[in-house]
């Protein structure tokens, strides 16, 4: 019960801090995920023997890669909002009549406007757990990748196009797909050194690229452009420095910008926005700065690239907002090897024992208006308690507009209305 008021203090007190902001904001759907077959991370953490390392655990599907994350989520013009699940249905994962047998990404359409109505689910059968996507085009198809390969969805839930994602990842290589910012385009990942650029229209491939090594390749896109920070110095003192590159071709370093300390969001080839752990700001390519934000008071903007959300008119942009904490490290890791006790309930040391230190955890969702820098909502999402073993793992996203946000974590889907 004290964890119930606790949260609603926050949510009252995110409330008129908005109200003295000049934003306002509404829950309007909530939809429980539990009936359809929804995975908590610690069941996605379950441990087991790896069957090609003697005396090592693995978590996930015996033979592959874990994933991060416990599902994706997609916000259309007309408030549906599709929700990817990834279910895990063999080796050592928990079952139930819901998930049914077999691997799968199940992707749930569920109606905004209609209460939250699930109009709609669509299990997609696959082999690689840790490379699955759901997002939309940029006319509003339904993209998946699931089985290794890359699907537009017509109205009726069957793929209208196909297109083969090879499968060359190794493991802790990278694997991910990114829009571009208008959804003309996507970017595959499939390892450290193979990329390609795919038209979200055709799904055709519109360019290869092969490097030595690309680590630094996960800033935004336009169509026809990236921009991410660099790494430049390391040790003693890391710096960065902001890079622009035509897909696949020769970098070059923005020296108007000199050693930045913010991560880029591309807007289009002319702006982009500059994250700091306290500030947002908007910037032109050309060096200067248009306006600065400051972020939500006592809390920490997440600084990663690639991590926040980008309304497709480019009018709203919403980054997720951390707290800091005090984590206590556990005492009872059960390194056996039994799947039936490794890390699962884990005590943990009080706080006067030492082995604590602070760390950042997820607290809540910001939006801002990109033209103005103004602040239009700031949405709780459910933090994990103190002390315990966590991760930031929601996923969200904007509307086509920037007025609804829908938010995923903890086996609940929220949409918030944003004026």
């Amino acid at each position: 019960m004290r964890g119930c008021w606790w949260r609603l203090a926050v949510l009252m007190g995110m409330l008129v801090f908005g109200a003295g902001k000049g934003w306002a904001q509404t829950k309007v759907v909530t939809v429980s995920l539990l009936p359809y077959g929804w995975m908590s991370q610690r069941e996605l953490s379950v441990q087991h023997p790896d069957p090609n390392r003697v005396g090592w655990l693995i978590s996930g599907p015996p033979g592959g890669v874990a994933w991060r994350g416990v599902g994706e989520v997609a916000v259309d013009e007309q408030g549906r909002i599709y929700v990817g699940l990834p279910i895990w249905a063999s080796g050592s994962a928990p079952k139930s009549a819901a998930r049914g047998t077999g691997d799968k990404l199940r992707v749930l359409v569920v109606n905004a406007r209609r209460k939250g109505e699930v109009e709609r689910t669509m299990d997609f059968p696959t082999r690689s757990l840790d490379r699955l996507d759901l997002r939309l085009a940029a006319d509003g198809t339904l993209l998946v990748v699931a089985d290794d390969k890359l699907m537009r969805l017509g109205r009726d839930g069957r793929p209208t196009a196909e297109m083969p994602l090879p499968n060359t990842q190794k493991e802790y290589e990278p694997w991910y797909l990114q829009s571009s910012t208008t959804g003309r385009t996507v970017r595959v990942r499939f390892n450290y050194k193979n990329s390609m650029l795919v038209d979200t229209q055709t799904l055709t491939v519109l360019k290869r690229c092969q490097e030595l090594n690309d680590l630094n390749d996960l800033g935004g896109m336009t169509d026809d452009m990236e921009l991410a920070s660099a790494v430049e110095t390391t040790q003693p003192t890391l710096t960065y420095g902001l890079e622009q590159e035509v897909f696949c071709e020769e970098k070059q370093r923005l020296r108007q910008f000199g050693d930045i300390d913010f991560v880029p969001s591309i807007i289009d080839s002319k702006r982009f926005l500059a994250i700091t752990s306290k500030t947002i700001a908007l910037r032109k390519l050309s060096g200067e700065t248009v306006w600065t934000s400051s972020g939500p008071p006592g809390r920490v903007l997440q600084k990663e690239e690639g991590e926040d959300r980008l309304s497709r008119d480019a009018s709203r942009v919403a980054v997720r907002v951390l707290r800091r904490v005090q984590y206590r490290e556990p005492v009872n890791w059960d390194g056996s090897g039994a799947p039936p006790r490794a890390f699962r309930e884990v005590q943990f040391r009080p706080s006067q024992s030492g082995g604590e230190r602070t760390i950042e955890v997820e607290d809540s969702i910001a939006v801002w208006d990109v033209a103005t820098g103004r602040m239009v909502g700031h949405v709780p999402v459910q933090g994990p308690l103190e002390g315990r073993n966590f991760k930031a793992n929601s996923s969200f996203a904007l509307s086509p507009n920037g007025r609804l946000l829908a938010v995923l974590q903890d086996g609940l889907l929220i949409v918030w209305k944003l004026e």
